[in-house]
């Protein structure tokens, strides 16, 4: 059999492998970069990061190639790297004098800088350490975070008098003090110093609960709420006060009287803070993982949303997260902090995630270019070079003249340039926009389309879409310097004209 035959064969098998056994996860992805370090206020996202270290590549390869240039002999015989960065050096001169005319020099260094920097950013998106390394968000701290937030908001208003609950509502925190009272099940690691050990000791509690081995404090305080229900008829401050008080009453000091009802209280899905729990908490797609699945031997993808996934309290205090092969008696607990938190634990052990951290990466580096904020950067440079340029060749009044319809270069002089002004102010505003989005659109969707590649097919058939990123990235960095270098040459390409006009005469 040929060396081509079997290459086919070889690639053909390792593509269905990969659909079939080795399919990475359905990725998370985001539109904004992620905050990956934090100085003070100040948050450095993963895309700064990684310009930063595509500057630091670029002065390192600067800095041999002047090393090699400086020694003559070594320098009249280029090879390897000084022989690549010579050949695009000197084509992209080229292409310059050709557009730039006289004004090449001028507007080289400017045209070529962003050239090599958007060209090293898109290639340096390609790496494999893009989108697979950096720190973990644990889905069940920031879940629950998010829902303890959302709790602090309601006893606030409540504090405050500017609530009022249903009768309704009213019975529903009855009936959970009532029925699913729980110690405070913590999540965050202010008491044992670290997620691991707080999660472990969680995971204890939520243990013990399932088994129905009750504290006597919950007994205390069931006992206490059904001897002495809450009133239908209290609201805002009342109702925050008489909750409290029938927890002192059962024995809890007011600290942890007031963390009882900070776990405890019950949450519609409205006071969930929808759009504060952003990304996949609280979303119909439920929570994902990222890195590859080929890390992982168990279930890969996990969701649980504690409105949709309410636990079953029966009444000999059994709990059960319904399943479609689960029949769970008793009623739907209210959704709480404690309930949600026994919920997501329930749901881990049922996809085989017991004991593992679920989580989003947030990957220290990613491509430059897919978040806005870069080409939008670039972009505005551009305009501002592109002026200056302008100002340089023509002069202040002739070059910003031409916005309104006064001095030798206005498009239209008169009352009517004002108006052919105000359109060419507009085309310089769009021209903005045309190169921030024409360079972000396509890098994000190159990323997007690798993710999704990668979804699909773990092997094999991404390469060919890693090919074609390649090219890509080329382009777009040529295209969006290529156009700088146009718009520098027409600047001043009337002062050239008219310069080249009376040297004729």
């Amino acid at each position: 059999m040929s060396r081509t035959r079997l290459i086919v064969i070889a690639a053909v098998v390792l593509a269905v492998a990969g659909f079939f056994l080795l399919r990475a996860p359905s990725p998370v992805i985001a539109l904004a970069a992620e905050p990956v370090i934090s100085i003070g206020s100040y948050e450095i996202t993963n895309t700064v990061l990684s310009a930063w270290v595509v500057i630091i590549l670029l002065v390192i390869g600067a800095y041999f190639v002047y090393r090699r240039t400086k020694d003559v002999e070594a320098a009249l015989v280029p090879s390897g790297f000084q022989n690549l960065v010579e050949a695009i050096y000197e084509a992209f001169l080229n292409i310059s004098e050709q557009v730039g005319g006289k004004n090449a020099k001028t507007f080289f260094p400017f045209v070529f800088t962003i050239f090599i920097f958007l060209l090293a950013g898109n290639w340096f998106g390609l790496f494999p350490w893009n989108n697979v390394i950096g720190p973990v968000e644990n889905y069940r701290y920031h879940y629950l975070h998010e829902m303890e937030y959302s709790v602090e908001e309601v006893l606030h208003e409540l504090h405050a008098d500017e609530r009022e609950l249903s009768p309704a509502t009213i019975a529903g925190i009855n009936d959970t003090f009532q029925n699913a009272y729980f110690k405070p099940i913590h999540f965050s690691d202010y008491e044992t110093g670290s997620f691991k050990e707080t999660h472990e000791h969680s995971d204890e509690i939520i243990h013990t609960v399932r088994a129905g081995d009750l504290s006597d404090e919950a007994i205390a305080v069931r006992a206490e709420f059904s001897a002495n229900p809450l009133p239908a008829d209290l609201d805002g401050v009342d109702l925050e006060s008489a909750i409290m008080q029938r927890l002192e009453d059962a024995g809890l000091e007011q600290k942890y009287a007031h963390e009882g009802l900070l776990y405890n209280l019950p949450l519609a899905a409205a006071d969930a803070e929808l759009v504060r729990a952003t990304g996949p908490i609280l979303s119909g797609s439920g929570f994902k993982i990222v890195p590859p699945r080929t890390l992982f031997s168990t279930p890969r993808d996990f969701s649980y949303d504690g409105f949709n996934e309410p636990i079953f309290i029966d009444a000999g205090g059994v709990i059960c997260l319904p399943q479609e092969e689960t029949a769970c008696d008793g009623e739907p607990a209210l959704t709480t902090v404690n309930t949600a938190h026994i919920g997501f634990v329930l749901e881990l052990e049922e996809q085989g995630f017991a004991g593992d951290t679920v989580g989003h990466i947030f990957p220290i580096f990613r491509s430059l270019a897919s978040d806005v904020n870069l080409p939008l950067a670039i972009a505005l440079w551009s305009f501002i070079m592109v002026q200056y340029f302008g100002v340089r060749g023509i002069g202040a009044g002739n070059n910003f003249g031409k916005y309104i319809g006064i001095g030798s270069h206005a498009v239209v002089k008169g009352p009517m340039g004002l108006f052919v002004g105000i359109l060419e102010i507009i085309s310089e505003v769009g021209r903005v926009i045309s190169f921030t989005f024409r360079l972000f659109g396509n890098i994000f969707a190159g990323e997007v389309v690798l993710f999704i590649a990668m979804f699909l097919v773990a092997f094999v058939v991404p390469t060919v879409f890693f090919g074609l990123e390649v090219f890509i990235g080329f382009i777009q960095a040529f295209v969006f310097a290529m156009l700088t270098l146009v718009f520098a040459a027409t600047a001043v390409g009337d002062h050239d004209e008219h310069h080249d006009e009376a040297a004729g005469h």
